[in-house]
């Protein structure tokens, strides 16, 4: 867009945005700052087609149209309806969500929560966060590379749930010999990924940005319940 076109849209078609952004439906977690944030983006598409094909336009409508199309449901990252997550699918009420730790009656007069219903058998809550399993993965391939043959045999024999006996077996070592290089893939685990990473992993220590989420949502949630305007709390990076 042109400098003229940028100043109009901060100072003021965002102005307008602000004050629109209580009669919006909200979606889930959208608060006020999100829906402004999503308005702005489609207004400055509007303006910048508009300008692009020699159409006038003025912030009334670009915030009027911007606004409309919130209310309906669109949003800048999808405007379509038939996507069950899109707010404009919720908005019809052709869907609807369920939060999988709502408390739900069971079978016998139990209670439960949605998660007990669909969690396979066994399950203990333990899944691995997926970014910090990625990253296990790669440093173990580069913890598996920097050892020699028989190292890394004796370690997957150990990985697959193999006795150390076993692996020293496999290598061509006696006890004492396997006992040593038991000792030896101890402390190099140690070195290479750092005792706080082996002590969370002993321990099931869950990242802390799943707590900071958690918090987030009750709280929000809490609010939104008791008629207060959502804070904006943003989760510790």
């Amino acid at each position: 867009m042109s400098p003229m076109m940028d100043e109009m849209l901060v100072h003021e078609v965002v102005p307008r945005l602000r004050n629109m952004a209580r009669t919006i439906p909200k979606i889930g977690h959208e608060d006020d700052e999100e829906i402004i944030q999503d308005c702005t983006l489609q207004a400055a598409r509007m303006m910048n087609s508009a300008e692009k094909a020699g159409h006038p336009i003025t912030a009334g409508n670009a915030s009027y149209f911007a606004a409309k199309a919130a209310r309906s449901g669109r949003r800048s990252y999808y405007s379509g309806r038939s996507d069950v997550m899109s707010p404009g699918c919720l908005i019809d009420g052709r869907a609807r969500h369920e939060w999988l730790d709502d408390e739900i009656e069971m079978e016998f007069g139990d209670t439960g929560t949605l998660h007990d219903v669909i969690a396979p058998p066994g399950y203990q809550g333990q899944e691995p966060d997926p970014a910090e399993e990625a990253a296990r993965n790669l440093d173990w391939e580069l913890f598996l590379a920097s050892h020699p043959p028989r190292h890394r045999t004796a370690i997957l024999v150990l990985v697959e749930g193999g006795t150390m006996r076993e692996a020293g077996k496999r290598c061509g070592l006696k006890d004492s010999g396997a006992l040593n290089l038991k000792r030896r893939i101890a402390a190099d685990l140690l070195a290479f990924f750092g005792e706080d990473v082996i002590r969370r992993l002993l321990d099931g220590v869950r990242p802390g940005w799943e707590s900071d989420l958690r918090t987030v949502r009750d709280r929000h949630l809490s609010q939104v319940a008791n008629g207060a305007e959502p804070s904006r709390i943003q989760p510790r990076g």
